[in-house]
Formats: C-alpha cells, sequence, structure tokens
C-alpha cells in the first residue's frame, strides 16, 4: 500500500469562470498546482524509500516520476516569479510605485 492509496483527491474548489482574469488569479492557481505537485513528490519519495534496495520496473517508474515532478515543480517555480515579475511590471506602468514612494516619504515625515 502506497502512502497516496486510501485518500481522496485534495479539494480544490472552483475559481469560478474568471479564474484567469488577472495575473492574481493566475499566480494563486499556480501556486495550488506548484503545492499538489510538492505533495505528490514527497509522498513519490517516501514510495522510493520503501522500494530501496528493490530493483525492478517498479522503482525504475518511481525514479522517473521523481524526475519528471522536479522538472514541473521548477517549471512552475520560475513561472510564479514570471507572473510576480509581471505583476510589479504592470504596477511600474500604471503608476503605482510612485504611491509606494509618496507613502515612504509620509510615513518618514511622521517618524
Amino acid at each position: 500500500m502506497t502512502p497516496r492509496e486510501g485518500r481522496g483527491p485534495s479539494k480544490i474548489e472552483d475559481p469560478g469562470p474568471r479564474s484567469f482574469g488577472s495575473i492574481e488569479s493566475s499566480d494563486a492557481f499556480v501556486a495550488l498546482l506548484l503545492q499538489a505537485v510538492e505533495e505528490t513528490a514527497t509522498d513519490v519519495g517516501e514510495d522510493l524509500r520503501l522500494t530501496h534496495g528493490a530493483g525492478g520496473r517498479r522503482r525504475e517508474a518511481l525514479q522517473l516520476v521523481a524526475y519528471k515532478l522536479e522538472q514541473l515543480r521548477f517549471h512552475l517555480a520560475t513561472s510564479r516569479r514570471r507572473l510576480n515579475d509581471l505583476r510589479n511590471l504592470r504596477l511600474i506602468v500604471e503608476g503605482e510605485p510612485s504611491m509606494d514612494r509618496e507613502r515612504r516619504e509620509g510615513l518618514e515625515r511622521c517618524a
């Protein structure tokens, strides 16, 4: 029995029809997907430890799954960084950083 057997799939609430209506909602989705990949990778790692010393196709398949999950984790983490970059660039284009600068200057005057 593997660690994931007996457990149902994680519940992911339906974010609605505009699930990718903004950079923020896309980032939230990618974050959930990344979390699911990391949890699955942990489970696969446990399965690999249980098959330590054993050979065969199952162990080779688990090693390949672990490798592919690590690739996916890397790409999702990269996607989150790119989404964050896009969010920051949007703020610059919309003039938000100037508001942040004004807030900082106001806080410095109060201190």
